[in-house]
């Protein structure tokens, strides 16, 4: 299995120096843990997360690091200037890096984000948007010259520069949280990042699961299909401290993501999905750390704790890379590099050189 560190980078205080500075520090200090790779996430214009620009954070990271792959969960392709740029962005951060760079990329769900960026009109349009750009960018890395010609991409005999050093371009994964974009992830053959943030764990597993059985179904091998996990992490020395520290952290989190998810009358076509997410929220009357534990949307506790609730998911969805969000909603930097230290020393090495499984529904359908 391997294992690496996701950010957001919320900054509740507005000290964006300081948080910058924790997370480049995390980030080299992971690497000497045994972590495998950082992901950073785009967003624009709240507390909620402090990377308006990933690319600039991948390169600061390619910068201070030697062996750490660098992904990104995701780059926001509706966002961007046109495809075209964000084809030469990324393959400059794929050769500052020295081809560690692994692309996710999304269609954004957050409704202030389209509106303050000019885009408000286009979010109910953003899944086709998405598939445009991404084919366009695949396209202007895989030929000498490039042309493309859709509803809302149009160029002709365009050659970036410069080209990817990865060949025929950097790992392609796309964030999905509604069951539409798993499924059109599934018939175009990427793998995927997934997170428990916004459903319960048995229901991402459901849904990971059946995107594999899709993939396998059009010829993928089933061990190939490694789909990141990103999961709200703490370890401690004992499941009180785990608690104890990230408390306060972890609850202002949950309550700032749902000011933010599309929600109520008015919610965007193709983001209905969000609107029943949230509605369940408040059904359950808000949301506590010991419903976000029971639901399997956080994990907290020690690194035994750690080590068999990854080994059920290794087991259940075939979990091959599990990306750590542990420097959540401003939680102070001691803890998180405690937390680091306790994951490396204990969680990581207890999965070293563990070969990689199909899920277990899969598996028991084949024997049958």
């Amino acid at each position: 299995m391997k294992f690496g560190l996701f950010y957001v980078l919320e900054c509740p205080d507005h000290d964006y120096k300081r948080a910058y500075r924790e997370m480049l520090e995390q980030i080299e200090f992971s690497e000497e843990m045994g972590f495998e790779s950082v992901w950073l996430a785009e967003h624009h214009g709240s507390d909620y997360g402090s990377m308006p620009t990933s690319s600039i954070a991948a390169a600061a990271v390619a910068a201070r690091t030697t062996k750490l792959r660098i992904g990104i969960a995701a780059s926001i392709l509706p966002f961007g200037l046109n495809p075209v740029k964000l084809a030469e962005e990324w393959a400059m951060v794929d050769n500052i890096s020295g081809g560690r760079l692994d692309l996710g990329v999304g269609r954004g769900y957050q409704p202030r984000e389209f509106e303050m960026l000019g885009l408000g009109g286009a979010m109910g349009d953003s899944r086709q948007i998405f598939k445009e750009y991404l084919e366009a960018m695949i396209g202007l890395w895989t030929n000498d010259t490039f042309s493309y010609h859709g509803k809302y991409v149009n160029f002709d005999n365009v050659d970036v520069r410069p080209k990817p050093v990865q060949q025929p371009h950097p790992p392609i994964f796309v964030a999905a949280i509604s069951p539409e974009t798993f499924s059109m992830v599934a018939e175009q053959g990427y793998n995927m990042l997934v997170t428990p943030t916004l459903m319960i764990l048995p229901e991402l597993i459901e849904f990971v699961v059946d995107a594999k059985r899709k993939l396998i179904a059009h010829g993928r091998d089933p061990l190939s299909l490694d789909f990141p996990m990103n999961w709200q992490i703490h370890v401690a020395e004992s499941e009180q401290k785990a608690l104890d520290n990230t408390n306060e952290a972890f609850l202002w989190y949950f309550d700032e993501v749902m000011k933010h998810v599309p929600q109520g009358a008015n919610v965007p076509k193709t983001y209905e999905r969000y609107g029943e997410l949230a509605a369940a929220a408040q059904e359950m009357g808000g949301l506590t750390l010991d419903g976000l534990r029971q639901g399997g949307i956080v994990l907290l506790g020690t690194p035994q704790t750690a080590i068999d609730e990854i080994e059920k998911l290794r087991d259940e969805m075939g979990l091959q890379s599990l990306c750590c969000w542990m420097r959540m909603g401003g939680l102070e930097h001691e803890k998180v590099m405690s937390s680091i230290e306790q994951f490396g020393k204990h969680v990581i090495p207890a999965f070293k050189d563990r070969p990689n499984v199909v899920p277990k529904a899969i598996r028991e359908s084949v024997t049958v």
